[in-house]
């Protein structure tokens, strides 16, 4: 037998291997692990969300904690189609969403809570992500 014979007698029971055990001669690409939400825990109540003001990235997960210091809420953010009410006794509603716009967006309170309802609001702030 050539050296040349050998060779390829070799090279056959290498990929023969490979095949059998499952092992790819091509790399596979390597997942990166998602992000952990950013988590903000909010309080609600008449006629205030606290932060008013909360920043994320754009592409950013967003987890918002909310829970009311006193009766019904509800948080609504229209650009990420958010809507979900705060049952009064200070457990907390879990609402996540990705920032996938930048600019300021409103958070309003979506449940009817008293005369300074129409007052309630806080401000959402998406900072463009860095390139």
């Amino acid at each position: 037998m050539s050296l040349n014979q050998t060779l390829d007698c070799v090279a056959g029971l290498c990929a023969a291997i490979l095949v059998f055990t499952g092992i790819s001669a091509t790399p596979r690409p390597v997942r990166t692990p998602q992000a952990e939400p950013r988590v903000v825990e909010v309080v609600a109540r008449k006629f205030a969300f606290e932060p008013s003001r909360i920043e994320v990235s754009e592409g950013e997960t967003v987890r918002l904690l909310v829970r009311s210091a006193d009766g019904v809420h509800g948080v609504g953010i229209k650009k990420f189609k958010v809507t979900e009410e705060v049952p009064r006794g200070g457990t907390p509603v879990m609402i996540e969403f990705t920032a996938t716009a930048v600019g300021e967006f409103e958070i309003l309170c979506s449940e009817y809570c008293g005369k300074g309802h129409q007052e309630m609001a806080a401000m959402l702030v998406v900072r463009a992500r860095a390139r």
